[in-house]
């Protein structure tokens, strides 16, 4: 029944709703009657009484002694699931605690081919502080993104904000605008892998076949930034780079 199934949904029980129909059909009777009508027995009967009474959709007059159950105005559902819906509010922010409390820490995302850095470099833009990256090979950029760098590196600066990039000091081509600050580690001490590190973020990337590793946690990207200030603090500046980009 399509009635007793959505009485069922906002909370009352199966016999609780066939009890409150029943009375809704019958007016106001005795408990004999709701026996004869839903064939429940008596004592069952009393039980589901005694929840609806509690839930304030019946109430009940006594004449000669003897109790005549009724069903309240079918308005009475409205203010029944209102209660609800208000404890469930008054319960949110509590609720809310330990959902944030339980809730995974660690946030890993694998993108594929080109689109894959551009998400990333386009999170750098819209977090808008500065970062840093280790293992740039900025030639290997050039040949995969093209102008799209040109264009994010004209952003970055309308932002006002700039990037630390860790790179070999044997590089052949760098990005030579004003947001980008190199400083150079001996070959052997260079890792080919890209890093990035931005906000609560860590992104790795991987060339063949192009993939970009994207790590949202706040320990890990604090622990590879202090990683980073270590390596910074012993690179070199290189004054002469071969194939380099004019500044804008």
């Amino acid at each position: 029944m399509v009635i007793s199934n959505t009485l069922q949904s906002i909370g009352l029980s199966e016999g609780e709703s066939k009890v409150y129909l029943a009375l809704l059909k019958l007016g106001s009777v005795p408990v004999n009657k709701l026996k004869e009508e839903t064939n429940l027995h008596r004592t069952t009967i009393y039980d589901f009484l005694e929840k609806l009474l509690n839930k304030g959709l019946i109430n009940y007059v006594i004449k000669n002694n003897v109790k005549f159950y009724n069903a309240t105005h079918p308005n009475k559902l409205l203010d029944f699931v209102k209660e609800k819906e208000d404890n469930v509010k008054d319960l949110l922010p509590e609720l809310i605690k330990l959902a944030e409390f339980h809730k995974e820490e660690i946030k890993v995302e694998v993108f594929k081919g080109v689109e894959g850095i551009k998400t990333v470099l386009n999170d750098v833009l819209r977090v808008g502080k500065d970062y840093v990256i280790f293992g740039i090979d900025e030639g290997m950029f050039k040949e995969k993104l093209g102008h799209f760098m040109d264009q994010f590196f004209r952003k970055e600066k309308q932002k006002g904000f700039k990037e630390r990039i860790l790179t070999r000091d044997n590089v052949e081509y760098i990005y030579e605008y004003e947001t980008a600050v190199y400083r150079y580690l001996p070959k052997e001490s260079f890792n080919p892998t890209p890093t990035y590190v931005w906000g609560n973020n860590v992104a790795i990337l991987i060339w063949e076949p192009f993939t970009v590793i994207k790590i949202q946690n706040k320990a890990l990207a604090d622990s590879y930034a202090k990683y980073f200030e270590i390596l910074w603090n012993i690179a070199k500046d290189k004054p002469k780079i071969r194939n380099s980009k004019k500044k804008m």
